[in-house]
């Protein structure tokens, strides 16, 4: 069992790439939205159980970085866009515009 679940992990780790450095905030949420359809259809084929053993916790941790990186990565295109409709705004306001 542990040799599946040592594949689908490889399999997961193989689908989250880290994200594209300096990549825009259109091309970053493109760039995930792909991988969670790729990680959906390797979870989607999943016939438990799965076993995780002791050779198989490097892989999840290097999964877990990855997903860290890209959660870090949207928090940030999140605040970005937030910046820049509060920017648009503010712009509207001093120019008198609605």
């Amino acid at each position: 069992m542990t040799d599946r679940t040592s594949e689908l992990l490889i399999r997961l780790i193989e689908a989250t790439p880290d994200p594209a450095p300096g990549a825009e905030v259109e091309q970053l949420l493109a760039e995930f939205e792909a991988i969670i359809a790729q990680r959906a259809a390797i979870i989607a084929a999943i016939a438990p159980p799965l076993t995780l053993s002791d050779t198989d916790r490097p892989l999840l941790a290097e999964l877990e970085r990855r997903q860290q990186i890209w959660q870090d990565a949207l928090s940030l295109a999140l605040r970005t866009v937030g910046e820049r409709r509060c920017a648009a705004t503010q712009l509207r306001a001093y120019a008198g515009t609605p």
